[in-house]
């Protein structure tokens, strides 16, 4: 079967699965059987895909069809310019998340031109932390999780993506942190869905994602209580703690912030125009 063929077989049965844009996820999945630009398949509409590449390719598009997400069954995702490894392990990495990594990298630059020592709290696939060491490589990178096949991955990612080590810690929060360790900034995208509305999750989310890294506790807010009033034990004085936040929880994380002390309280504002992101500078402690 030429590649045309394949994809408008691809299309239709995703569009019969109830697909959304079933045409474009059907480029994106054989781009990445292929290992080729979705332009290719324009230029090259006739070329005959061999039995191994063809099974693979509708092997995927079943997959899709059951909706899982096409960053698992491809193994990559993009994220800041960055191909990451994903597996089931792992949240996927959202562009929403790349406004704050860049805020980040930019306030490093500017405040620790030297280096700094940051902490990427809740790694996962360690998407926020590598792409920091990747475009402020003078810094100090830690990463930690609470699952260990979590930081498998991330660690799979390190040694693809940056230079330098990166120090991975496993374990609950900042009971994975040797005690007096200190950074200057600490950044996490922790667990913030409401337990309650875990099930109104979309399917490719709620059947495939690991619901350890959504489930925020009955508030939503359970990780953001826990992170905010330890993180002043683990940040120097002035030092930055970031977190990303779920839709209409600025107000309740902002207030946390604000009664533990920490000063300069800023909104980061994701791709569209909601804000994702609160940073506070800590008193030290």
């Amino acid at each position: 079967m030429d590649i045309r063929a394949s994809l408008d077989n691809g299309r239709k049965a995703l569009n019969q699965a109830g697909i959304e844009n079933p045409g474009l996820e059907a480029e994106i999945i054989l781009s990445g059987v292929l290992v080729r630009d979705r332009i290719y398949f324009y230029a090259h509409p006739h070329e005959v895909l061999d039995s191994m590449k063809e099974k693979a390719y509708f092997d995927a598009i079943e997959r899709r069809c059951q909706y899982e997400p096409v960053a698992y069954i491809l193994e990559n995702k993009e994220f800041m310019g960055m191909n990451f490894f994903v597996n089931k392990n792992v949240l996927i990495p959202r562009p929403d998340t790349e406004p704050m990594v860049e805020y980040l990298i930019k306030w490093l630059n500017a405040d620790y031109p030297n280096g700094a020592k940051i902490l990427d709290l809740c790694t996962g696939s360690g998407a926020i932390g590598i792409s920091i060491k990747k475009f402020y490589p003078q810094g100090n990178v830690s990463l930690s999780d609470f699952s260990g096949e979590a930081l498998s991955v991330a660690k799979t990612n390190a040694d693809r993506l940056v230079k330098g080590d990166l120090t991975l810690y496993e374990g609950d929060l900042f009971e994975a942190i040797p005690g007096g360790e200190k950074f200057d900034v600490i950044v996490s995208n922790p667990p913030y869905i409401k337990r309650t509305d875990m099930n109104e999750l979309a399917p490719d989310i709620l059947k495939y994602e690991p619901h350890m890294a959504l489930d925020g506790g009955i508030s939503g807010l359970e990780f953001y209580e826990r992170i905010i009033a330890a993180a002043g034990l683990h940040l120097e004085k002035s030092g930055l703690l970031a977190l990303e936040i779920g839709d209409e929880q600025m107000d309740a994380v902002f207030g946390l912030l604000n009664r533990h002390g920490y000063k300069k309280i800023a909104k980061i504002v994701d791709l569209g125009g909601h804000v994702r992101c609160l940073t506070g500078e800590s008193a030290g402690k």
